[in-house]
């Protein structure tokens, strides 16, 4: 699907979760502490609506988002954050760099596995960023992905699914290198990778770039047995959450989904739920709100009117913020009702 229908106009802002505000406050803490000298540039690909840019504010850091979502790209102008509404390549890299200079820090958050052409991004990332430069990229791991049985994430957004050694393979053919890897606990288990040009910012390469790269290895990631075991195991939860669902809803119980993320329309249509399953989903987008899930046409309600509803069971789509959401949802629970969660196994909490 052409990338102008895709992202031209998206209906997901990060700053919707507190969590991941919070995430992504630490986040740009971390780097600027470590790679941002006062006064220099960062910037991000794919910043949306400036969850991240905004964190550097109050410091003595220039901060430029490049997103190509019209309307989230306002949000991040109106958040404080000067964007872009571009696609990252080349040509726009080159205007930065006329106008701004180049970037000591390039940053990427779930953003590559999003883009078809990634040459066309690396010889942008190539022409922006300083010759000691760092470039960080955080992202779902393809590993978890397969131990999570995160099938859900595997979408038409999603074009690849990324693991460090791929990628390391990808920054060569560039005069870059990965030299440090570290674990986060956001999306289901994603990675947050650095990179530099060789011979470029000094140091040694850190030992969990080998760590993750022998890792990927014993996962398997490229083993046909290994992803034909993962699609068995896929096609064994989908039984059980049918399983489940039918015998709640045999009970007179009413059932309906909390979120509408694009992972709860991959769930939703490959285990075949449909209104008369799931009545309607709560989510706290607007822009989500009276529309309906593609496929089943399960309508998207308001989280006011979820707590107004009560329901019995509400099937948690969006099962990466579990915690945030049960948190938050603590009345739901206080007056009897329960969460389904389907990934990585379908339990009730």
């Amino acid at each position: 699907m052409a990338p102008e229908i895709l992202f031209r106009h998206y209906l997901y802002f990060s700053s919707v979760s507190a969590a991941m505000v919070q995430h992504f406050a630490a986040y740009a803490t971390h780097v600027r502490e470590r790679f941002v000298a006062p006064g220099a540039l960062v910037v991000e690909v794919g910043s949306n609506d400036g969850i991240l840019l905004r964190a550097f504010s109050g410091h003595d850091v220039r901060i430029l988002g490049v997103d190509p979502a019209v309307n989230v790209a306002e949000q991040a102008r109106q958040n404080g954050v000067p964007t872009l509404a571009e696609f990252f390549g080349e040509p726009v890299a080159h205007s930065i760099v006329a106008e701004h200079g180049r970037a000591a820090v390039i940053i990427g958050n779930n953003v590559f596995a999003h883009i078809d052409d990634l040459h066309s991004v690396m010889r942008g990332i190539d022409a922006l960023l300083a010759e000691d430069g760092v470039l960080v990229l955080e992202f779902p791991y393809v590993v978890t992905l397969l131990e999570g049985l995160e099938f859900d994430t595997v979408y038409h957004e999603h074009v690849s699914y990324l693991g460090t050694r791929p990628l390391a393979h990808l920054f060569a053919r560039y005069g870059m290198e990965i030299f440090e890897v570290g674990d986060q606990d956001v999306h289901g288990g994603s990675v947050r990778v650095f990179a530099r040009r060789r011979g470029g910012r000094p140091g040694a390469i850190d030992p969990s770039v080998a760590l993750h790269d022998e890792r990927e290895r014993a996962a398997g990631i490229d083993d046909p047995v290994r992803l034909a075991r993962f699609a068995t195991e896929v096609a064994s939860l989908r039984d059980e959450l049918r399983r489940v669902l039918a015998e709640i809803t045999g009970r007179g119980q009413r059932v309906v989904g909390y979120t509408a993320p694009a992972k709860g329309t991959v769930l939703l249509n490959y285990c075949g739920l449909d209104a008369s399953q799931v009545a309607y989903l709560a989510d706290a987008t607007p822009a989500k709100q009276g529309r309906y899930v593609p496929g089943v046409r399960i309508p998207i309600r308001t989280p006011e009117h979820f707590r107004a509803d009560q329901p019995d069971y509400a099937l948690l789509l969006a099962w990466n913020h579990e915690r945030e959401i049960v948190e938050k949802e603590a009345a739901f629970r206080a007056a009897g009702g329960k969460f389904i969660v389907a990934v990585p196994r379908v339990r009730i909490v």
